[in-house]
């Protein structure tokens, strides 16, 4: 009877602890034993590239990693492993599967070939579909590049193909786009209309001609501020390949194009184009004549001239009117980035208690969202330090 209950409890604790293991179960071992466990499987393994200051790799191990739907699909798939690619082996798989972006995802089979790759934070229903990719004979990036090279240009493949290249960012997907839109006669559909407005970098380029002479359909679809903020960045690289003279010809596009945010939009222009130059009193100048003459209500934008500020300005006048705007991006939207930019700014004034209180705001705020926080830990260091 006593055998009996002991084989019993073992049997219940096997249950609950199965019951309790969730999420995805990472192996760890060298690169080589995961290649030979993959070449005798026939599974290919699925690698987390990250490093430990990514923010999206930090959100992504803490919430979708750990979901038992998750855990379920890709340890019945795939054998599973986290590398840093700025430690060990990782540094030389960074170089060799050419991650340039963090959180990247790759799925690899065991001759070291990549099958399907993707970069950026996933949510748990695009995790597991890109998972399912993955293992799909026909929707994987190496399936597709196969597709493509037998000379398949099927239009729902083509759209499909560039979309994947895009995610996967191994660079060919501009020539793809080219090749696809050179045979399309009408750019008018919304998928063509969503290429062009998603891809066009190039402000010479025929894509951009064409979102400028149909800038109210662009508008149509994305909204006015997503149009103006596109074609403001393609200004920008034009304007410096012309320099200074290219400001005047931008004023006269944005008085005919939009003439009733005309002076905003090329205040706004000036004091981007001065930041890139690398011109910080011009871009000082032209930031409070922005702001000033057009208050915003964006905490992003607050934040990042705030802390450009920060960085660049020394004139305690001029940063007290940064410490205003960031004020204003924590008022609009607390997040831990501004809520840093206002501790920086008060230590940088001068005002250690106020800057303390802030970068304790701040810490607490980056564990909710998961952000590396050791930059604003060593501010509030310094102000518990003595004078």
């Amino acid at each position: 009877m006593r055998l009996l209950l002991i084989v019993s409890l073992w049997c219940w604790a096997s249950i609950i602890t199965n019951a309790q293991q969730t999420g995805i179960k990472f192996e760890k071992a060298d690169w080589a034993s995961l290649l030979d466990e993959a070449q005798s499987s026939g599974e290919l393994i699925f690698v987390d590239a990250y490093t430990t200051w990514c923010g999206p790799c930090i959100m992504m191990s803490r919430d979708i990693f750990t979901d038992q739907s998750v855990g379920r699909f890709y340890n019945g798939h795939f054998i599973n492993t986290k590398i840093d690619m700025e430690a060990g082996e990782g540094v030389q798989l960074a170089r060799k599967y050419k991650v340039e972006a963090y959180p990247t995802l790759l799925f690899i089979n065991g001759k070291g070939e990549v099958v399907h790759r993707t970069t950026g934070y996933q949510d748990i229903n695009d995790f597991i579909a890109l998972g399912k990719a993955a293992i799909s004979p026909d929707y994987n990036l190496k399936a597709m590049n196969a597709r493509y090279a037998k000379g398949d240009r099927a239009e729902d493949f083509m759209l499909q193909l560039i979309l994947t290249k895009y995610n996967a960012m191994d660079g060919e997907h501009l020539a793809v786009a080219e090749e696809y839109l050179s045979e399309q006669k009408d750019w008018s559909t919304l998928p063509n209309m969503q290429l062009i407005f998603g891809l066009t970098e190039d402000p010479d380029s025929e894509w951009f001609e064409y979102m400028l002479s149909h800038r109210t359909a662009f508008e149509t679809l994305f909204g006015k501020d997503k149009v103006a903020a596109k074609l403001q960045n393609l200004f920008l690289e034009k304007a410096f390949e012309k320099g200074n003279n290219s400001l005047a010809e931008v004023d006269a596009f944005y008085e005919k194009a939009y003439p009733e945010l005309a002076p905003k939009l090329s205040a706004n222009f000036r004091m981007n184009y001065y930041r890139t130059a690398g011109d910080l009193e011009a871009f000082a100048k032209a930031a409070v004549d922005y702001l000033e003459n057009h208050p915003s209500d964006d905490p992003n934008e607050l934040n990042n001239i705030a802390w450009e500020f920060f960085e660049s300005v020394g004139d305690k006048k001029l940063l007290g009117k940064a410490l205003k705007w960031a004020e204003r991006s924590v008022q609009l939207d607390k997040k831990y980035y501004n809520q840093d930019t206002l501790a920086h700014l008060y230590y940088k004034l001068g005002k250690r208690s106020k800057a303390g209180k802030a970068a304790v705001a701040a810490i607490e705020l980056a564990k909710l969202e998961g952000v590396d926080y050791r930059v604003t830990q060593d501010l509030l260091e310094r102000t518990k330090q003595r004078k």
